[in-house]
C-alpha cells in the first residue's frame, strides 16, 4: 500500500466516524424533545385536572349556597304560615312543624314545605265535621301565603301521645326530621325521648297503621271534594263579580249573586237563561257538599260541574270583551262627535262655517288651523278622531289601541277648552269694538 493509499483510507475512515457521530447526536436530539414533551403532557395534565377539580368545587359551593338560599327562603314563608296560625288559632295549638326535603336540606326549586299542625283536643272536643273545617281553613290560609305551602290535615294531641306510645313510624318519621316553629313544650322532648331509644315500635303500631289507611283517605276525599266544589263557586261568583262590576254595579255578595246575574245580565239579554241555572247547580252542589248531603262522587258527574263552571266562566269572560268593545265604540264616537261640534261652534263664532258640510275639514284647517286659532297640533288629532271613527263602521274597533282611544279622548278635551279661549278672546274684541 503506497502513500497515497494509506492517506485515502484514513480519510474515509475519518469521515465515516464523523457521520456515525453526526448521526448519534442526531438520534439524541431528537430524543430529547420527545421525552421533554412527555414530561410537560404530565405536567399538563395535573394541571387541567386541578383546574377541573377546582372549577367542580366552585360548583358544588354556588349550588350549596343557592340551596342555602332557597331553604331561607321556603323557612321564611313556613314562619309566616305558622305565624298567622298561632295568631288565629293560639288557644289551642300546640305545636306548628315543618318537616321534609326543606328541613332535610335535599330541596328543589318545585319542593313542596310540608308542615303539621298539632291541635289540643283536651281542651275543646273537636268531632270530625269540625276537624275538617279546620283542615279546610288552614288549606286557604296556607294556600293565601304560597303554593309550595303543603299543609298536613291536622293531629290532635291524643293522636300524637297515642303514635308515641305505640311508635308510629309516621311519628318517627316527623319527630326525627321535623323542626318546631312553634311548640308549646311537648315537640321537643318527645324528640330527646327518641333520640334516646324510649319510644320503641310495636305490633299495635302496625294495626293502627292499617285500620287507620282507610279513615285517613276518606277523610281527605272528604276534604277534597269540599274545596273542588268551594274553587267552582268562587270561579263562577268571581267572574260574576267582574262583569256586574264593568257594569257600574256594586260587587254582590255571594248571596245575591243568582238574583244580581238575572237582573243585570239575564234581563238586558246579555246571557241566556241556561247560564243562571247553571250558577244555582253550583250553589246547591256547594251547599249540599257543605251540608255534607253529597259525601261521595262519580268521577263522571264531577266532570259535569267542571264543565259547567267552565263553560260559565267562559261566557263571562266573552260578556266582558263584548262590553269593552262598545265602550271602546261609545268613546271614538263621542270623541268624534265633540270635536265636530267644537270645530263647527269656532267657525261660527269667526264667521266662517261653510255652507255645505262637506267643505268642513278645509275650513278647519283653513280657519282654526292655519291662522292660528287654536294649536295645529290638533290638525293631526282631528286626522285621528276621523280615522277612528271610521274604524268603528268598518268593524275594525279591536285594532285601536285602548291607549290611544282614552289619549283622543283627552285631546278632545284641550281642544273644545281651546275652542272656549277662542270664544272669549271673539267676545272680547267685539266689545272693545263698541
Amino acid at each position: 500500500m503506497n502513500e497515497v493509499e494509506k492517506s485515502e483510507i484514513e480519510k474515509n475512515n475519518k469521515n465515516k466516524n464523523d457521520n456515525e457521530n453526526f448521526s448519534n447526536q442526531e438520534d439524541e436530539s431528537s430524543v430529547l424533545p420527545v421525552s421533554i414533551k412527555i414530561k410537560n403532557r404530565k405536567a399538563f395534565s395535573k394541571k387541567i385536572e386541578e383546574e377541573f377539580t377546582k372549577d367542580i368545587k366552585k360548583d358544588e359551593e354556588k349550588e350549596k349556597k343557592k340551596i342555602e338560599r332557597l331553604r331561607k327562603r321556603k323557612f321564611k314563608l313556613a314562619q309566616m304560615f305558622c305565624d298567622a296560625v298561632v295568631k288565629k288559632y293560639k288557644k289551642f295549638i300546640k305545636a306548628v312543624v315543618i318537616f321534609g326535603s326543606v328541613v332535610r336540606g335535599d330541596l328543589t326549586e318545585k319542593s313542596d314545605i310540608d308542615i303539621l299542625v298539632i291541635i289540643d283536643d283536651t281542651i275543646a272536643r273537636f268531632t270530625p265535621e269540625m276537624r275538617e273545617a279546620f283542615d279546610i281553613k288552614l288549606y286557604d290560609l296556607a294556600k293565601s301565603i304560597s303554593e309550595d305551602i303543603s299543609v298536613q290535615p291536622a293531629w290532635t294531641l291524643t293522636e300524637f301521645w297515642d303514635m308515641a306510645r305505640i311508635g308510629h313510624p309516621l311519628l318517627y318519621t316527623i319527630v326525627r326530621d321535623g323542626w318546631a316553629l312553634y311548640d308549646a313544650g311537648f315537640f321537643v322532648p318527645v324528640r330527646k325521648l327518641l333520640e334516646r331509644g324510649k319510644i320503641p315500635h310495636t305490633i299495635e303500631a302496625v294495626e293502627l297503621l292499617i285500620e287507620s289507611a282507610p279513615k285517613k283517605i276518606a277523610r281527605v276525599e272528604n276534604v277534597k271534594l269540599y274545596m273542588v266544589a268551594e274553587d267552582l263557586y268562587y270561579a263562577m261568583l268571581n267572574a260574576s263579580q267582574a262583569v256586574l262590576m264593568y257594569l257600574g254595579k256594586e260587587s254582590p255578595r255571594p248571596k245575591e249573586a243568582v238574583k244580581n246575574v238575572r237582573e243585570y245580565l239575564l234581563s238586558n239579554k246579555l246571557i241566556e237563561k241556561k247560564y243562571v241555572d247553571y250558577l244555582e247547580k253550583i250553589i246547591k252542589f256547594r251547599k249540599d257538599v257543605e251540608h255534607k248531603k253529597i259525601k261521595d262522587i262519580s268521577g263522571e258527574k264531577l266532570d259535569k260541574f267542571i264543565k259547567i263552571a267552565k263553560d260559565y266562566v267562559e261566557r263571562m269572560e266573552g260578556i266582558l270583551i263584548l262590553l269593552q268593545r262598545r265602550r271602546k265604540e261609545e268613546i271614538i264616537k263621542r270623541n268624534y262627535e265633540v270635536m265636530i261640534k267644537a270645530a263647527i261652534t269656532g267657525l261660527k263664532i269667526i264667521n266662517k262655517l261653510p255652507k255645505n258640510p262637506k267643505e268642513l275639514p278645509i275650513a278647519i284647517k283653513k280657519y282654526l288651523i292655519e291662522e292660528e286659532k287654536v294649536n295645529p297640533f290638533y290638525e293631526n288629532v282631528l286626522k285621528k278622531v276621523s280615522s277612528m271613527r271610521r274604524m268603528v263602521d268598518e268593524n275594525l274597533v279591536d285594532k285601536i289601541p285602548e291607549r290611544e282611544v282614552e289619549l283622543m279622548r283627552e285631546y278632545v278635551r284641550r281642544f273644545v277648552r281651546e275652542i272656549g279661549e277662542v270664544a272669549k278672546k271673539e267676545s272680547e274684541k267685539t266689545k272693545s269694538e263698541l
